[in-house]
Protein backbone atom coordinates (compact mmCIF):
# COMPACT_ATOMS: atom_id res chain seq x y z
CA UNK A 1 0.00 0.00 0.00
CA UNK A 2 2.82 2.06 0.35
CA UNK A 3 4.44 1.60 -2.42
CA UNK A 4 8.31 -0.11 -1.16
CA UNK A 5 9.18 -2.62 -2.66
CA UNK A 6 12.75 -4.09 -1.99
CA UNK A 7 14.21 -5.35 1.36
CA UNK A 8 16.84 -3.03 2.01
CA UNK A 9 16.16 -1.80 5.72
CA UNK A 10 16.04 2.04 4.67
CA UNK A 11 13.68 4.26 6.39
CA UNK A 12 11.98 5.88 3.56
CA UNK A 13 9.80 8.99 4.03
CA UNK A 14 6.63 8.61 2.87
CA UNK A 15 4.86 11.61 1.50
CA UNK A 16 1.97 13.42 3.01
CA UNK A 17 -0.66 15.70 2.13
CA UNK A 18 -2.48 18.27 4.55
CA UNK A 19 -1.34 15.77 7.05
CA UNK A 20 0.53 17.29 9.85
CA UNK A 21 3.54 15.01 10.86
CA UNK A 22 6.34 12.64 9.32
CA UNK A 23 5.81 9.19 8.18
CA UNK A 24 8.30 6.51 7.64
CA UNK A 25 8.75 3.39 6.56
CA UNK A 26 10.79 0.37 5.29
CA UNK A 27 10.93 -3.01 4.39
CA UNK A 28 12.79 -5.18 6.83
CA UNK A 29 16.10 -6.99 5.74
CA UNK A 30 16.84 -9.51 8.71
CA UNK A 31 19.76 -10.23 7.40
CA UNK A 32 21.05 -6.74 7.58
CA UNK A 33 20.23 -6.45 10.95
CA UNK A 34 21.68 -9.61 12.29
CA UNK A 35 24.69 -8.52 10.85
CA UNK A 36 24.99 -4.65 12.45
CA UNK A 37 23.77 -6.44 15.54
CA UNK A 38 26.90 -9.15 15.50
CA UNK A 39 28.91 -5.87 14.68
CA UNK A 40 27.87 -3.93 17.90
CA UNK A 41 28.51 -6.69 20.19
CA UNK A 42 31.33 -8.71 18.71
CA UNK A 43 34.06 -6.62 20.67
CA UNK A 44 36.89 -6.62 18.29
CA UNK A 45 37.22 -6.56 14.42
CA UNK A 46 38.83 -9.87 14.23
CA UNK A 47 35.83 -11.16 16.13
CA UNK A 48 33.06 -9.72 13.66
CA UNK A 49 34.64 -10.79 10.51
CA UNK A 50 35.20 -14.21 11.79
CA UNK A 51 31.55 -14.58 12.42
CA UNK A 52 29.97 -12.89 9.70
CA UNK A 53 32.56 -15.04 7.05
CA UNK A 54 31.49 -18.33 8.83
CA UNK A 55 29.25 -20.11 6.36
CA UNK A 56 27.30 -21.83 9.22
CA UNK A 57 25.84 -18.47 11.19
CA UNK A 58 25.29 -17.06 6.72
CA UNK A 59 23.06 -20.07 6.98
CA UNK A 60 21.21 -19.88 10.17
CA UNK A 61 20.91 -15.80 10.36
CA UNK A 62 18.58 -16.29 7.78
CA UNK A 63 16.89 -19.97 8.36
CA UNK A 64 17.20 -20.66 12.22
CA UNK A 65 13.79 -21.03 13.87
CA UNK A 66 13.04 -17.66 15.35
CA UNK A 67 16.08 -15.74 13.97
CA UNK A 68 13.91 -13.47 11.68
CA UNK A 69 11.64 -12.26 14.32
CA UNK A 70 14.40 -12.21 16.60
CA UNK A 71 15.73 -9.72 13.77
CA UNK A 72 12.51 -7.51 13.56
CA UNK A 73 12.36 -7.44 17.18
CA UNK A 74 16.18 -6.17 17.43
CA UNK A 75 15.01 -3.35 14.50
CA UNK A 76 11.71 -2.58 16.47
CA UNK A 77 13.99 -2.03 19.95
CA UNK A 78 16.75 0.08 17.58
CA UNK A 79 13.77 2.61 16.14
CA UNK A 80 12.36 2.48 19.84
CA UNK A 81 15.25 3.51 22.03
CA UNK A 82 15.58 6.09 19.01
CA UNK A 83 13.49 8.42 20.43
CA UNK A 84 12.27 9.82 16.92
CA UNK A 85 9.10 8.08 16.79
CA UNK A 86 5.51 8.70 18.44
CA UNK A 87 4.38 5.26 17.32
CA UNK A 88 6.07 2.24 15.63
CA UNK A 89 3.50 -0.45 13.95
CA UNK A 90 5.58 -3.85 13.28
CA UNK A 91 3.64 -5.67 10.80
CA UNK A 92 3.70 -9.68 11.71
CA UNK A 93 2.77 -12.49 9.22
CA UNK A 94 -0.48 -14.67 9.57
CA UNK A 95 -1.11 -15.54 13.18
CA UNK A 96 -0.17 -19.26 12.39
CA UNK A 97 3.29 -17.74 12.30
CA UNK A 98 3.31 -14.33 14.30
CA UNK A 99 2.97 -16.49 17.70
CA UNK A 100 6.89 -17.26 16.72
CA UNK A 101 7.02 -13.36 17.66
CA UNK A 102 5.98 -14.05 21.34
CA UNK A 103 8.65 -16.61 21.50
CA UNK A 104 12.00 -15.76 19.62
CA UNK A 105 13.64 -13.61 22.60
CA UNK A 106 13.48 -17.14 24.26
CA UNK A 107 14.53 -19.40 21.02
CA UNK A 108 17.25 -17.68 20.51
CA UNK A 109 18.55 -16.49 23.95
CA UNK A 110 18.79 -20.44 24.16
CA UNK A 111 20.25 -21.33 21.49
CA UNK A 112 23.60 -18.64 22.82
CA UNK A 113 23.69 -20.19 26.21
CA UNK A 114 26.47 -21.84 27.19
CA UNK A 115 24.93 -25.57 28.00
CA UNK A 116 24.74 -25.52 24.01
CA UNK A 117 28.18 -24.25 23.21
CA UNK A 118 30.47 -25.87 25.49
CA UNK A 119 30.07 -28.79 23.93
CA UNK A 120 31.66 -27.57 21.25
CA UNK A 121 34.63 -25.57 22.60
CA UNK A 122 37.46 -26.50 24.81
CA UNK A 123 38.41 -24.50 27.57
CA UNK A 124 41.97 -23.95 27.64
CA UNK A 125 43.50 -24.85 30.65
CA UNK A 126 40.93 -26.96 31.94
CA UNK A 127 42.19 -30.43 33.18
CA UNK A 128 40.40 -32.93 36.33
CA UNK A 129 39.33 -36.35 35.45
CA UNK A 130 35.33 -34.63 35.45
CA UNK A 131 36.46 -32.27 32.43
CA UNK A 132 38.94 -35.30 30.40
CA UNK A 133 35.67 -37.51 30.36
CA UNK A 134 33.44 -34.22 29.12
CA UNK A 135 36.10 -33.91 26.15
CA UNK A 136 36.42 -37.36 25.38
CA UNK A 137 33.04 -37.85 25.09
CA UNK A 138 32.74 -34.44 23.28
CA UNK A 139 35.79 -35.87 21.11
CA UNK A 140 33.82 -39.35 20.60
CA UNK A 141 30.61 -37.70 19.28
CA UNK A 142 32.10 -34.84 17.05
CA UNK A 143 34.63 -37.51 15.45
CA UNK A 144 31.27 -39.68 14.52
CA UNK A 145 29.85 -36.74 13.47
CA UNK A 146 33.07 -35.54 11.38
CA UNK A 147 32.68 -38.92 9.20
CA UNK A 148 29.08 -37.94 8.41
CA UNK A 149 29.31 -34.18 8.08
CA UNK A 150 33.21 -33.82 6.76
CA UNK A 151 36.19 -32.22 8.54
CA UNK A 152 35.07 -28.41 7.51
CA UNK A 153 31.58 -28.78 8.82
CA UNK A 154 33.14 -29.35 12.50
CA UNK A 155 35.65 -26.48 12.14
CA UNK A 156 32.57 -24.20 10.77
CA UNK A 157 30.76 -25.30 14.20
CA UNK A 158 33.29 -24.86 16.34
CA UNK A 159 33.94 -21.70 14.74
CA UNK A 160 30.58 -20.63 15.36
CA UNK A 161 29.89 -21.57 18.21
CA UNK A 162 33.37 -20.08 19.71
CA UNK A 163 32.36 -16.60 18.20
CA UNK A 164 28.34 -16.62 19.90
CA UNK A 165 30.03 -17.07 23.09
CA UNK A 166 31.84 -13.81 22.91
CA UNK A 167 28.38 -12.31 22.59
CA UNK A 168 25.88 -13.89 25.18
CA UNK A 169 25.93 -12.08 27.56
CA UNK A 170 24.49 -9.30 24.98
CA UNK A 171 22.16 -11.49 23.48
CA UNK A 172 20.97 -12.40 26.91
CA UNK A 173 20.50 -8.61 27.26
CA UNK A 174 18.89 -7.81 24.07
CA UNK A 175 16.69 -11.28 24.52
CA UNK A 176 15.06 -9.96 28.14
CA UNK A 177 14.69 -6.17 26.72
CA UNK A 178 12.38 -7.68 23.68
CA UNK A 179 10.24 -9.80 25.99
CA UNK A 180 9.58 -6.77 28.24
CA UNK A 181 8.96 -4.51 25.47
CA UNK A 182 6.54 -6.77 24.10
CA UNK A 183 5.01 -7.90 27.28
CA UNK A 184 4.57 -3.99 28.54
CA UNK A 185 2.36 -1.58 28.95
CA UNK A 186 3.48 0.51 25.77
CA UNK A 187 3.11 -2.30 23.07
CA UNK A 188 0.04 -3.69 21.80
CA UNK A 189 -1.23 -6.31 19.76
CA UNK A 190 -3.73 -5.72 17.03
CA UNK A 191 -5.36 -8.56 15.49
CA UNK A 192 -6.31 -8.84 11.65
CA UNK A 193 -8.61 -11.64 11.12
CA UNK A 194 -10.85 -13.22 8.23
CA UNK A 195 -14.74 -13.75 8.35
CA UNK A 196 -14.88 -17.50 8.75
CA UNK A 197 -14.19 -20.54 10.81
CA UNK A 198 -10.55 -21.33 10.08
CA UNK A 199 -9.22 -17.82 10.31
CA UNK A 200 -11.10 -16.81 13.11
CA UNK A 201 -9.85 -20.31 14.85
CA UNK A 202 -6.29 -19.42 13.99
CA UNK A 203 -7.05 -16.06 15.79
CA UNK A 204 -8.51 -17.56 19.00
CA UNK A 205 -5.18 -19.92 19.45
CA UNK A 206 -3.41 -16.43 18.91
CA UNK A 207 -5.44 -14.60 22.24
CA UNK A 208 -4.86 -17.47 23.88
CA UNK A 209 -1.25 -17.41 23.57
CA UNK A 210 -1.01 -13.61 24.53
CA UNK A 211 -3.37 -14.22 27.71
CA UNK A 212 -0.66 -17.01 28.23
CA UNK A 213 1.78 -14.68 28.35
CA UNK A 214 0.39 -11.56 29.54
CA UNK A 215 0.70 -9.44 26.17
CA UNK A 216 -1.75 -6.40 25.72
CA UNK A 217 -4.44 -7.11 22.87
CA UNK A 218 -5.56 -3.59 21.62
CA UNK A 219 -7.75 -4.49 19.03
CA UNK A 220 -9.52 -7.28 16.73
CA UNK A 221 -10.29 -6.43 12.92
CA UNK A 222 -12.81 -8.69 11.40
CA UNK A 223 -11.25 -8.07 8.02
CA UNK A 224 -13.66 -8.46 4.95
CA UNK A 225 -17.13 -8.79 6.21
CA UNK A 226 -20.77 -9.43 3.86
CA UNK A 227 -23.37 -7.33 4.43
CA UNK A 228 -27.05 -8.37 5.10
CA UNK A 229 -29.00 -7.97 2.25
CA UNK A 230 -32.53 -7.67 1.87
CA UNK A 231 -35.02 -7.33 -1.40
CA UNK A 232 -37.22 -4.86 -1.25
CA UNK A 233 -40.86 -6.39 -1.08
CA UNK A 234 -41.75 -4.93 -4.69
CA UNK A 235 -39.66 -7.68 -6.29
CA UNK A 236 -41.03 -10.83 -4.11
CA UNK A 237 -43.99 -11.38 -6.28
CA UNK A 238 -42.39 -10.88 -9.69
CA UNK A 239 -41.31 -14.04 -11.87
CA UNK A 240 -38.46 -12.30 -13.44
CA UNK A 241 -36.58 -11.71 -10.05
CA UNK A 242 -36.97 -15.22 -9.00
CA UNK A 243 -33.42 -16.64 -9.43
CA UNK A 244 -32.32 -13.34 -7.93
CA UNK A 245 -34.40 -14.26 -4.55
CA UNK A 246 -33.08 -17.67 -4.30
CA UNK A 247 -29.57 -16.61 -4.73
CA UNK A 248 -30.80 -14.07 -2.23
CA UNK A 249 -31.64 -16.89 -0.07
CA UNK A 250 -29.07 -18.71 -0.20
CA UNK A 251 -26.69 -16.09 0.43
CA UNK A 252 -28.56 -15.10 3.75
CA UNK A 253 -28.21 -18.53 4.72
CA UNK A 254 -24.25 -18.29 4.23
CA UNK A 255 -24.03 -15.01 6.07
CA UNK A 256 -26.46 -16.53 9.10
CA UNK A 257 -23.85 -19.54 9.63
CA UNK A 258 -20.72 -16.96 9.47
CA UNK A 259 -22.56 -14.62 11.82
CA UNK A 260 -22.90 -17.48 14.13
CA UNK A 261 -19.25 -18.80 13.70
CA UNK A 262 -18.62 -14.94 14.68
CA UNK A 263 -20.55 -15.21 18.01
CA UNK A 264 -18.71 -18.54 19.06
CA UNK A 265 -15.25 -16.85 18.28
CA UNK A 266 -16.29 -13.66 20.37
CA UNK A 267 -17.93 -16.12 23.29
CA UNK A 268 -14.45 -18.24 23.04
CA UNK A 269 -12.51 -15.51 24.18
CA UNK A 270 -14.56 -13.37 26.33
CA UNK A 271 -13.08 -15.53 29.45
CA UNK A 272 -9.33 -14.29 28.82
CA UNK A 273 -11.25 -10.44 29.49
CA UNK A 274 -9.55 -8.60 27.20
CA UNK A 275 -11.08 -5.18 26.91
CA UNK A 276 -10.54 -4.49 23.18
CA UNK A 277 -12.75 -2.89 20.47
CA UNK A 278 -14.08 -5.45 17.48
CA UNK A 279 -14.04 -3.84 14.63
CA UNK A 280 -15.99 -5.29 11.21
CA UNK A 281 -14.59 -4.04 8.30
CA UNK A 282 -16.85 -4.75 4.83
CA UNK A 283 -15.09 -6.28 1.75
CA UNK A 284 -14.28 -3.23 -0.30
CA UNK A 285 -14.73 -2.45 -3.79
CA UNK A 286 -11.13 -1.60 -4.58
CA UNK A 287 -7.78 -2.68 -3.53
CA UNK A 288 -6.18 -0.44 -0.97
CA UNK A 289 -3.24 1.98 -2.20
CA UNK A 290 -0.95 4.66 -1.18
CA UNK A 291 -1.71 7.18 1.80
CA UNK A 292 -5.24 7.60 0.41
CA UNK A 293 -6.47 4.32 0.25
CA UNK A 294 -5.15 3.83 3.71
CA UNK A 295 -6.62 7.33 5.00
CA UNK A 296 -10.32 5.42 3.28
CA UNK A 297 -9.60 2.33 5.26
CA UNK A 298 -9.27 4.94 8.87
CA UNK A 299 -12.27 6.72 8.13
CA UNK A 300 -14.11 2.73 7.88
CA UNK A 301 -11.97 1.68 10.67
CA UNK A 302 -13.77 4.63 12.92
CA UNK A 303 -16.89 4.26 11.94
CA UNK A 304 -17.21 0.57 12.72
CA UNK A 305 -15.09 1.46 16.20
CA UNK A 306 -18.21 3.03 17.96
CA UNK A 307 -19.58 1.00 21.14
CA UNK A 308 -17.89 -2.19 19.79
CA UNK A 309 -16.21 -4.02 22.62
CA UNK A 310 -15.51 -7.56 23.91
Amino acid sequence: ALGIKEHSDEEIQVALENIPGDFTALMLDPTFVFDRFIERNAHTKERVQKILKNKLYRQLSTTLSGSQEFTSLERLSSCLKSGKYDLIILDTPPAQHAVDFLYAPQKIYSLFQNSISKWFIKKPGATGFLQSLFNRGTMTALAALEKITGAQFIGELSDFFEGITSIQAEVSKSSFDMHRLLSGPDCGFFLITGFDRSHLDATQSFISELHRGSYNLDAILINRCLPQWSPPSSILNIPQFTPLLSFQNDFSYFIERREAELAQFCQGIADFNFLAPLIRLPDLESEISGMEGLMRLAERMESSLEGMFL
